[in-house]
Formats: C-alpha cells, sequence, structure tokens
C-alpha cells in the first residue's frame, strides 16, 4: 500500500521536520514549563491548521482536530482527524482531498492507535486504507478498499501513524530518545525520536503577539512515507504547557517541505 499525496506529512504528524539539525535551531537550554500528560492533551480539545510550502509555492493545508469520544471493541477513544487539502492552483496536481481517520486510545501514560483509515475524498473513495488493531488477539489487519490484504503480529501499544503527533509532545523538552512503532505499507516500522532539552526562539504566524521559546528534536524515519518523506527530521513544539507542534520540515523525494501552523485554537 502506498500513499499518493500532494504534502509529505505522517500524524503527522505528525508533523515534524526533515533534516539534520543546523546552525538555525541553535539555541539554549532551559527547563522550561513541565510535560503535560496524554489526558491533558486531550481533554484541551485543540484544533490547528497548518500550510504546507515547498519553495514559494504553497501546496496545500493540513486541518488536525478531534471529532468527538467514542468506543471501540469495549475501549474508549477519541476520534482524531488529520484532513490535507491541495492547493488547486498548482498545475497538475488540481484538487486533492485525503483524510486520515483514527481511534485513538490512552492507557495511564501514552496513546495508541485502534482503527485508522484514509477517505480518498477527491476520488469517493470512503476507507481506501485500513488498519485494525485487535490486542487481545496480537495482530493488525490491514485492508485496501475493502479487501484484507494482510495480517501483521502486534506485541504492544502502536499506531497508523497520527498519534505520533500527541506522542511526541509527551517528551518535548526531555533529554531522552524514544521508540514509536507504525504500521505502514503494509508492514511494522519504527520512529526513533531524539528529544532535548535545548530552545530557540521562534516566532509564528499562529500566536502573532508571542515571543516563543520552542524545543528542538529530532531522529529518524525508517520507512517510506507520504510523498516519498523519508530519513532524518527535526521538530520544534513549543515551551508551553501543552508543548504545541510548530514548524516542520519533510525531507521528500523532490527536494524539502515546509509544514508550519498557522491557525491554532484551544476548544477546552
Amino acid at each position: 500500500m502506498r500513499y499518493h499525496l500532494p504534502v509529505g506529512l505522517l500524524f503527522l504528524a505528525l508533523l515534524l521536520l526533515a533534516l539534520t539539525v543546523t546552525n538555525e535551531f541553535a539555541g539554549n537550554h532551559s527547563d522550561g514549563t513541565p510535560n503535560p500528560n496524554i489526558h491533558e492533551l486531550i481533554d484541551a480539545n485543540e484544533r490547528m491548521t497548518y500550510e504546507v510550502r515547498y519553495g514559494f509555492l504553497r501546496l496545500g493545508d493540513v486541518h488536525v482536530y478531534l471529532k468527538r469520544d467514542t468506543v471501540y471493541r469495549d475501549t474508549p477513544a477519541v476520534h482524531m482527524v488529520t484532513e490535507m487539502v491541495s492547493n488547486r492552483r498548482i498545475p497538475l496536481v488540481g484538487h486533492r482531498e485525503v483524510h486520515y481517520h483514527n481511534f485513538m486510545a490512552a492507557n495511564d501514560s501514552i496513546p495508541y492507535g485502534l482503527r485508522f483509515w484514509q477517505n480518498s475524498i477527491h476520488n469517493d473513495l470512503m476507507e481506501r486504507y485500513l488498519f485494525d488493531f485487535d490486542y487481545e488477539a496480537g495482530h493488525v489487519y490491514s485492508y485496501e478498499e475493502g479487501e484484507l490484504l494482510d495480517t501483521l503480529e502486534l506485541d504492544g501499544p502502536a499506531d497508523g501513524g497520527p498519534a505520533v503527533m500527541y506522542y511526541s509532545r509527551l517528551f518535548a523538552g526531555t533529554d531522552t530518545t524514544r521508540y514509536y512503532p507504525i504500521y505502514i505499507d503494509n508492514e511494522r516500522s519504527e520512529i526513533r525520536m531524539n528529544f532535548s532539552s535545548k530552545q530557540v526562539s521562534y516566532n509564528s504566524p499562529a500566536f502573532p503577539d508571542r515571543q516563543i521559546s520552542a524545543y528542538v528534536m529530532d531522529g529518524y524515519a525508517g520507512f517510506d512515507g507520504p510523498f516519498g518523506f523519508s530519513g532524518n527530521f527535526v521538530g520544534l513544539f513549543m515551551d508551553d504547557e501543552l508543548r504545541i507542534p510548530l514548524d516542520a520540515r519533510v525531507s521528500i523525494w523532490v527536494g524539502s517541505v515546509r509544514v508550519r501552523l498557522t491557525e491554532y485554537e484551544r476548544l477546552n
């Protein structure tokens, strides 16, 4: 299964920078504010919009929000949505709109996926790709357009991608390395994230009247993700009580793409 998308973003998440750390992110170390726990992040009920650019071209926008509480296989969860919409003015791209849906649960410390699927809105294809996480059976079931493609082993909390946005915020600003399992392209991979207490000054269009300090994180994605995303990355998170993801640059097959937070709303 391959994700053919107009922008290179994983939950998102991602939502991290691809390129090794350079002097652009040289900064100070600070204790900062305490890290949030996963339930504080979920309860904040945020809505975030990211602008995606390749050089001077605006490729499109990414909207991330929580839709509602739900229950899946007797496990309480929240419905996380990531909407990716292309800039229809770009030649050879036109209108492309892909929605990722994730039933995200949480234990006492981290988030994990229960059910993850992709809707290709521009093609009228609902649940085009789907991962079903059955922790009791110890399997992940991979589907494409309703057809079961593979049954993979599952030995602990994991996800199809979007929950990484929440997971990474739990450790931003700490000096630690974490690994998070990702199921993508019909196989199990992982993301390595090297968190640091290093801080930099940052000007955000989402918070135009604030002087912001941000934490730097770098790591490695050991798989081929959307639009050729792979390899080293770097990320910036706000030094606040929610560790808001601020800015990203992902390395894709045509070069470096920047993903920047432009709108932020906290509904709770």
